[in-house]
């Protein structure tokens, strides 16, 4: 405690609040002012800019007017008519600013002593904490025998109508990270008793992680809760959820709730760049109402940076990704699914890495339309260099399921393509028909390029160890060197998963080098540092699994590109208007000479990285999720219904 921090906390008022806490009041006049004094005094000494509203609900004892007497300068009161509980609760969580929400009754049941512990499961990748009086560890004193009785029956009920999982939805001390509070407090219905069961139900049909933790509860004598009456409220309440948030009926025009199945970053898996930006870029769409990610699972500790909207559902690896893809689509209720996929998405072991791949087909089967967007396809990529090799036997087997799940994906309502001729390749060999291009495009809109450094830098970007190896590059790198020795070489990224140690050993073995760096993984936030830092970006490949993000990257930045002119790098060249200088394949001559065109000629980088920016400023992901768009309204009935004049035209 630190009565100081409350006086201050009392007499100036915060411009920031990371804690919010709500008490719901109706007729409390006589306990309320305990209650408030026992949170200040508290919470004021736990180092949280923190601020306390108190919405009444309808009061006729005076209980509003005498905590606006006390005049506290982080104290807010919000008054409104009678209208239960979870109303009250309601309004007090629209209304605040903190970064954490915690709502707690007025009574003080349970001590404000045990927040510490809920705001510790939040930060640790919480979504919601709640106390619960039935985890193990908690303590119960003066409940009565009839309540006891009561709940247990209800919990039971409770798992079995709703499928909320957690021990005890109804004691009254829940703390959420603030925008789930606040979306899902914009989505409840229920005024009454059981607006923490709905709570609950929303928060599980989202994927939001609850967790439990034990807490101390009293039974306050004046209790308002009646057993036996508020049980038939709330068995009636709970048979009510599923009509009051059944998916409404399609409306041609409304905006859509689309799921998004991706690795996501702060993860490291491939495409999670890729699945940020498609996320961010549809949610941004005024016919998308919301977009919820399906991820890959992570820590705890990276866990904890995920927005809302992002459930961890899935493991690489995992045989059993589908079913948990399908299981998470059912709780979302999503109009319609994205799937951000290349072969190895799933897994880089055959099994789980192809039962991956039935996902949405299974998806379309159980009923929620699927987009599948394939960066790749088993046909154009050599499995040798890409870490799926073996013996001759093996690798047959490997094409042959390889063509059976490329089948299964094309079982999706409809499969878009990075490159036209994977759209001929699928619509010559499988007869598809249900295929479209949808070009890569630019994550962001691009800015004017950043100059280049004084120092010669060459870059090269991604995960390495298979068909992206270094060492002919870092061979390149000593050429260049008798040429100037300031020039720099950055190798930014990680192995990729079928090479682990990869780069390590590479560090080892080239430290006499000298102006090698070598960066590890890249957070989103630092890839535009790291590309506007070098002179010219290097593709030091012997084979190509995509279109390449990297080189539309390169595009952004304004950068020139090196690189050998093979498979799906020689069609982005001809096909989207990149443009590049080349060398032959894994030798380092070639490539030292190519890269001295560009490092030993400002104006043919400055040149080259021009004609790539505009490139890239011409196709935004944004105008590419126009055309996603587009599909999907028309595969989920929401396509805007043309006027009189638009029918006749």
């Amino acid at each position: 405690m630190s009565y100081p921090a409350f006086e201050q906390w009392r007499a100036q008022t915060l411009d920031r609040v990371t804690l919010s806490i709500v008490i719901p009041a109706y007729n409390e006049s006589e306990r309320i002012l305990p209650t408030l004094a026992a949170f200040a005094v508290a919470v004021s000494g736990a180092g949280e800019p923190w601020e306390l509203i108190v919405s009444d609900d309808g009061s006729r004892d005076g209980t509003a007017d005498l905590v606006e007497n006390l005049g506290w300068a982080n104290l807010r009161v919000i008054r409104h008519a009678n209208t239960g509980k979870g109303g009250a609760v309601r309004r007090g969580v629209r209304a605040s600013r903190g970064e954490l929400v915690l709502f707690a009754d007025a009574d003080n049941s349970t001590p404000i002593e045990e927040l510490p512990r809920l705001i510790a499961a939040v930060r640790a990748g919480a979504h919601i904490a709640i106390g619960s009086r039935a985890a193990e560890g908690a303590e119960e004193t003066g409940k009565s025998p009839v309540r006891r009785a009561v709940s247990g029956g209800l919990r039971r009920v409770t798992r079995a109508v709703t499928g909320v999982t957690a021990e005890d939805t109804q004691c009254g001390f829940k703390l959420l990270r603030g925008e789930v509070a606040r979306d899902l407090f914009s989505r409840s219905r229920l005024d009454g008793f059981s607006f923490d069961l709905e709570l609950l139900y929303l928060a599980a049909r989202d994927g939001l992680r609850v967790t439990e933790v034990p807490v101390r509860w009293v039974d306050a004598p004046d209790s308002k809760v009646d057993p036996l009456r508020d049980s038939v409220k709330f068995l009636r309440d709970m048979l009510a959820l599923r009509r009051l948030h059944a998916r409404p009926a399609r409306t041609p025009g409304e905006p859509m709730h689309l799921a998004l199945v991706t690795a996501y970053p702060p993860g490291r898996r491939s495409l999670n760049e890729y699945g940020l930006h498609l996320a961010r870029v549809l949610g941004e769409k005024a016919e998308v109402r919301r977009v919820t990610v399906l991820a890959d699972r992570l820590g705890p500790e990276l866990a904890a940076q995920d927005a809302p909207n992002v459930r961890r559902v899935w493991d690489f690896n995992d045989p059993l990704t589908a079913l948990r893809v399908l299981l998470a689509l059912r709780r979302a209720r999503p109009d319609a699914v994205i799937f951000n996929l290349q072969m190895a998405s799933f897994g880089d072991r055959r099994v789980p890495a192809a039962l991956g791949l039935l996902t949405p087909l299974l998806a379309r089967l159980t009923g929620t339309p699927s987009v599948t967007l394939l960066h790749n396809l088993f046909e154009t990529v050599d499995l040798d260099r890409a870490g799926f090799g073996g013996n001759p036997v093996k690798t047959a087997v490997t094409r042959a399921f390889g063509r059976v799940f490329t089948r299964a994906l094309l079982g999706s309502n409809l499969v878009a393509t990075t490159m036209p001729r994977y759209v001929k390749l699928l619509r010559d060999s499988y007869g598809a028909r249900n295929v479209f291009l949808a070009p890569h495009g630019t994550f962001q809109v691009p800015q004017p390029p950043r100059p280049f450094p004084d120092v010669p830098t060459v870059m090269t970007f991604g995960k390495f160890g298979t068909y992206k190896r270094v060492e002919v590059l870092i061979e390149a790198h000593r050429r260049l060197l008798l040429r100037d020795a300031r020039t720099r070489l950055i190798i930014a990224g990680s192995d990729t998963p079928n090479a682990p140690g990869y780069l390590d050993g590479v560090r080892r073995a080239c430290a006499d080098v000298p102006n090698v760096t070598f960066t590890g993984y890249v957070a989103e936030e630092d890839v535009p540092n790291v590309f506007s830092d070098c002179t010219v970006v290097a593709f030091p490949y012997s084979a190509t699994t995509g279109s390449s993000g990297v080189l539309h990257q390169a595009g952004e930045f304004g950068r020139a590109a090196v690189m050998p002119r093979i498979g799906d790098l020689a069609d982005l060249i001809e096909e989207e208007g990149y443009r590049a200088e080349f060398f032959t394949p894994e030798d380092p001559d070639s490539l030292a000479d190519a890269l001295w065109r560009v490092l030993g000629d400002p104006r043919q980088a400055a040149a080259l990285g021009e004609a790539n920016w505009r490139v890239a400023a011409g196709l935004p992901l944004a105008d590419v999720a126009d055309w996603y768009l587009l599909h999907l309204e028309e595969l989920t009935g929401r396509a805007p219904i043309p006027t009189a004049q638009e029918a006749q035209a």
